[in-house]
């Protein structure tokens, strides 16, 4: 069985995967002789293809690697750039050759990821070294600081921090499209050691996502009661002045019998059992409700939890005056009904909107 890292394991490998694999440089450089083409991928099973020279990164074949460069192969694919294979699989020798040799360090792969993401998914030794050779932590190691605060990996965050890493990025990548923010998402992992961590440590407790949810936000959601509150006592007071929010929504003319619900004291809806197992509605208080778009539309966010379902979210339409439902994960959005309606029969508006009925 042949192991190569997180790519995969196989039984065996093409001929020449193997004559890279192995190291054997005198079968490799008569290859090159008959006309081996370096730049062509290798498939190594249906699903799986590398370039000779990922290969040979995977395989930590520094002398494969060497041969390579020397006949000039590409140290600078697009979307698949040699940097990033070394510093994710390989040890110092090999990632300060690369470099030597031009390669590119500030290039990203085919999903977005660049290198300091790749040395933290694979050798975090490579950190500091990336840094060294000159890409600066403070301009492309946010995805990683996020990462981190994710994996509650203080060493690495720490060290990060210390480096100048911005304690607020909220870039949107493919795990984070929402323009999640460490402090946000230390907020949605509950862990309130880490939020600690990152407020004493400079965090933006007023920044939000996209979809307007900040950290308090969030910690209601979770229904993080200690949270919330730490977190509310750090926010300007305006943002929980009554006035403030009556201005707010003025737009959003919120009918009396919904405003009224919000600002009670019973904000939980229970329902019947339904074959979504969807037992209760935990909505905002009025205060906390969320002002957000989907995409050019304006809506005011009313949910705080809707029960096993956490994509989908109630919302306000100021324009057709009726409640609607946003799914965030799928980006869809319909009107349900008029609150009253809904109030009567929550769990059949619910799935009607999830089987697409409107």
């Amino acid at each position: 069985m042949i192991v190569l890292k997180d790519i995969g394991k196989f039984q065996e490998l093409p001929e020449i995967a193997m004559h890279i694999y192995k190291g054997e440089l005198s079968s490799l450089q008569a290859a090159i002789d008959n006309g081996w083409n370096i730049e062509e991928g290798i498939a190594l099973s249906k699903h799986t293809t590398l370039s000779p020279l990922d290969l040979a990164l995977v395989a930590q074949q520094f002398d494969v690697v060497k041969l390579l460069v020397e006949h000039g192969v590409n140290l600078n694919v697009r979307q698949n750039p040699a940097f990033l294979s070394a510093v994710r699989y390989c040890k110092e020798n090999v990632v300060r050759y690369l470099v030597e040799h031009g390669a590119e360090m500030d290039k990203l792969n085919h999903i977005g990821s660049g290198a300091y993401q790749q040395a933290y998914y694979g050798n975090k030794a490579n950190i500091p070294l990336i840094q060294e050779l000159g890409l600066d932590i403070k301009s492309y190691a946010g995805p990683v600081l996020r990462q981190a605060v994710s994996n509650r990996d203080y060493k690495t965050l720490i060290y990060l921090l210390q480096q100048g890493a911005d304690i607020n990025y909220n870039k949107p990548d493919m795990v984070y499209p929402y323009e999640a923010t460490p402090l946000t998402v230390a907020a949605r992992k509950g862990s309130m050691d880490m939020v600690a961590f990152l407020v004493e440590n400079g965090a933006d407790v007023t920044l939000a996502e996209k979809d307007g949810e900040r950290p308090y936000t969030i910690a209601i959601s979770n229904k993080q009661t200690e949270m919330a509150d730490y977190l509310k006592a750090l926010e300007p007071a305006d943002f929980h002045n009554a006035e403030n929010k009556k201005q707010a929504l003025k737009s959003y003319k919120l009918p009396h019998e919904l405003a009224s619900f919000l600002k009670g004291d019973k904000l939980r809806l229970e329902l019947a059992p339904n074959g979504y197992a969807i037992r209760y509605i935990d909505f905002f208080a009025w205060m906390d409700t969320i002002e957000m778009k989907a995409g050019r539309q304006k809506l005011l966010r009313l949910s705080a939890d809707i029960d096993n379902y956490s994509s989908l979210q109630l919302v306000w339409n100021p324009r057709s005056k009726l409640l609607g439902c946003y799914d965030v994960e799928h980006k869809t959005y319909a009107d349900l009904c008029h609150f009253s309606e809904f109030v009567a029969k929550p769990a059949d508006y619910l799935i009607r909107f999830m089987e697409g009925e409107l």
